[in-house]
């Protein structure tokens, strides 16, 4: 009986070891179990926590002292002779996993812009699955010099995605603090990927779009008032089906050009577009390149002229 008890004892004992080995494995490789922190927000739903620094799939995320992805702290104070930049998106501005801070656009277009007679810092509001009225929202209300420019890129699945608050998203509001963080975290991986499916209907509402055009045109009064009295730049930048032809964000493509200082970069002459693509939608680390060089430039442009 004794030899039985300290057999599973020790079997008890290899399978824990095990475990942990996978565990630290998959922390050290992939970055699991430290996953970037969110906060609840009444007015956003969620945004990122500041004072972060973790390494995801072999990539450096930086999070500020004020939240944005961005390996600069922001000044607390105005200095001055620092022209301040201010970019505002979803999960294509914030970069995700997939690239490290000094590949996104957003850092790349700093240090273009940033030149011996001019001096910029660069703050990255993007947020992983924002819609275009959390997008509204965080411009709104989030405290903005009036010297900073705002730059805005938007996707089309930003205006058809609802609002989201914290619970509904599969993000981490704490630390995962337990003998097993990683395993943790991929078991929630699976456990919110399958919830919904099993307890939700999600198919689209039939001809909602044809019949609420008013919620559409609300949402871009919202955004006509989050631009008040504020110097912006606003690029709308496309899936891989679009700059293959597809249309299905036309109208909301029509709507943001009447706005002054919209871009297109659908318009990027660029060959095999496709291959600046992670997925569908989100940029690899070349176009995070090809879209900071298109974009500087006009961002300039810009600048110039409010001189």
């Amino acid at each position: 009986m004794k030899k039985k008890i300290l057999f599973f004892l020790g079997l008890i004992l290899f399978f824990t070891i095990c475990m942990k080995l996978i565990d630290t494995s998959l922390t050290y490789i992939y970055g699991l179990g430290d996953p970037i922190i969110y906060k609840y927000s009444k007015i956003y739903g969620y945004e990122i926590k500041p004072n972060q620094k973790i390494k995801r799939r072999g990539n450096r995320i930086f999070i500020n002292n004020m939240g944005m992805r961005s390996s600069q702290k922001w000044p607390e104070n105005n200095p001055k002779n620092i022209n301040k930049i201010l970019f505002f998106g979803d999960s294509v501005t914030y970069g995700g996993s997939i690239v490290s801070n000094k590949d996104l656009f957003s850092e790349r277009i700093c240090k273009l812009l940033n030149n011996s007679k001019s001096k910029y810092i660069c703050g990255n509001y993007g947020v992983n699955g924002f819609s275009f009225f959390s997008i509204s929202q965080m411009i709104k209300y989030k405290k903005i010099d009036r010297d900073s420019l705002i730059v805005i890129t938007l996707i089309g699945n930003d205006f058809t995605r609802s609002f989201h608050n914290i619970g509904s998203q599969p993000f981490w509001g704490k630390k995962i603090n337990n003998f097993y963080p990683a395993l943790t975290e991929i078991l929630f991986i699976f456990i919110d990927r399958y919830r919904n499916l099993i307890k939700y209907d999600f198919a689209d509402e039939d001809n909602f779009f044809d019949n609420n055009k008013k919620y559409y045109d609300d949402l871009f009064l919202n955004f006509t008032k989050s631009l008040e009295n504020k110097k912006y730049i606003i690029f709308y930048s496309p899936s891989k089906s679009e700059i293959n032809g597809s249309n299905e964000y036309l109208y909301f493509k029509e709507k943001l050009s009447s706005y002054e200082n919209f871009f297109d970069l659908t318009e990027i002459k660029f060959n095999k577009k496709e291959e600046i693509y992670y997925d569908h939608v989100h940029l690899n680390k070349m176009g995070h390149k090809v879209y900071a060089d298109y974009m500087s430039e006009k961002i300039k442009n810009i600048i110039d002229e409010n001189r």
